[in-house]
């Protein structure tokens, strides 16, 4: 698996924002499924263990990190479709952890931010992000710088 992911994060290189997005979550959680846990949440919280503190601290303070935190108006609180459903309050929360804690609880932080990670890729997934809309660029570019980073970490 390991293998597989440090291919992914390869070929994600040459993928527009949008398609490197789902490739370098793959990679993450093909990382962690190398470890034992009953779910996908599990055995990432089991791989953001293994991490050293100053990778987790390097990693959030890549600029994709601040450019989420200061995205105007805030992840969550544009509707783009009907069918969409926006988790405005637990993200304004997860967001605020993350500026919170980087400094004090890099892990904590990093774990409310691979929250974060999450939802925008599960956003994409299912059709509510574009190639080419400007809210979604800025938002998958610094999505993929994080999860690259983070997956440069996590090996």
């Amino acid at each position: 698996m390991k293998n597989s992911a440090i291919s992914d994060i390869k070929a994600a290189a040459q993928l527009s924002d949008y398609e490197a997005v789902e490739v370098l979550w793959v990679a993450l959680v093909k990382l962690a499924n190398q470890f034992r846990g009953a779910d996908e949440h599990k055995r990432m919280l089991a791989l953001l263990d293994t991490v050293p503190q100053d990778r987790i601290q390097a990693t959030l303070r890549n600029p994709g990190v601040d450019a989420l935190l200061s995205l105007n108006p805030p992840l969550e609180t544009i509707l783009v479709d009907p069918h969409e459903r926006l988790n405005g309050p637990q993200t304004a929360v997860a967001l605020q952890h993350v500026r919170d804690l980087r400094d004090r609880d890099p892990k904590a932080a990093m774990i409310e931010l691979s929250h974060i990670l999450k939802r925008i890729r599960n956003k994409r997934v299912h059709g509510f992000k574009t190639r080419d809309g400007s809210r979604d660029t800025e938002i998958l570019g610094a999505a993929r710088n994080i999860l690259k980073e983070l997956c440069e970490a996590c090996i």
